[in-house]
């Protein structure tokens, strides 16, 4: 039976037989006819022929495998150091895509414009100052205030301005159906408008916060108006004999109109806190 032969560094091996050196092409020995087995001569000299392993990489440093031998070499180096094979940039920059996963990036929720409104609104209340309700009722402080501060400005107006006033505008004994019907169309207008307001409001409709109070206050307006008109003959005669004194009461009840709506401003700021 023939002996295994030991493959030596050169491409010569050593006859086991005589102990001459034979090629390791050849199936015998040509000085004394010993056979060697085929495959033993190859794996021979497949296992000189194998390259060394890579150097291996510093600790921490990324590698990748070769595309030509397999072994591990770093991404830091232009060839392998155990086939030789070179590598070009791009290979080695899609060497290092292939490695990194990319990381999903998750996307953005799509938030319906009812909700981003309904957010909206809420930041917005909770930055502006609390208001609290628009007035409602003429028995509102702030619909009084507004409404005696009117007052006070045109009756001031007229009581200091009444010898022009007197110049072109006729007189009330005789046009008493003229200077009653003016302040209830006031009435009708403030009392239409906060009707409309609330429907439109209620319909879902945005309004101004101050247009609710405002027409209750030209409706209260044009009930003291009112009032006023059919007070004619007595305040005709305290303009005839002082009006600065009424101008002065005029006055008064400017100021007074400032504090009633500031106390109502105060108190409805504080229950809605």
């Amino acid at each position: 039976m023939p002996k295994k032969i030991e493959v030596e560094e050169d491409s010569d091996v050593t006859c086991p037989v005589c102990g001459k050196p034979v090629g390791l092409t050849i199936a015998s020995c040509p000085h004394c006819g010993a056979e060697f087995e085929e495959e033993e001569g190859e794996a021979a000299e497949k296992e000189e022929r194998k390259p060394a392993p890579a150097q291996a990489a510093a600790e921490g440093e990324e590698t990748a495998e070769c595309p030509v031998c397999g072994s591990t070499v770093s991404l830091a180096v232009s060839s392998c150091p155990s086939c030789g094979a070179e590598f070009e940039e791009e290979e080695v920059e899609e060497i290092i895509e292939v490695e990194e996963r990319a990381v999903p990036v998750p996307k953005k929720k799509e938030v319906p414009v009812e909700v981003e409104e309904a957010v909206e609104e809420v930041e917005a209340a909770e930055e502006a100052p609390a208001l609290g309700e628009a007035p409602s009722s003429i028995t509102d402080l702030r619909v009084i205030g507004v409404a005696l501060i009117i007052l006070g400005i045109i009756g001031s107006q007229i009581a200091f301005m009444i010898d022009w006033y007197w110049t072109w505008v006729p007189p009330i004994e005789d046009n008493l159906g003229l200077f009653v019907a003016l302040p209830a169309v006031i009435i009708v207008v403030g009392l239409l408008v906060f009707m409309l307001i609330k429907k439109a409001s209620a319909g879902g409709k945005k309004v101004p916060r101050t247009m609710p109070g405002m027409s209750l206050s030209i409706f209260l307006f044009g009930i003291l108006g009112l009032v006023l008109i059919m007070l004619w003959d007595p305040l005709n005669s305290a303009l005839q004999s002082s009006s600065v004194g009424v101008g002065g009461a005029f006055v008064a009840v400017l100021i007074v109109g400032v504090l009633v709506m500031f106390m109502g401003n105060k108190m409805t700021a504080k229950s809605a806190a």
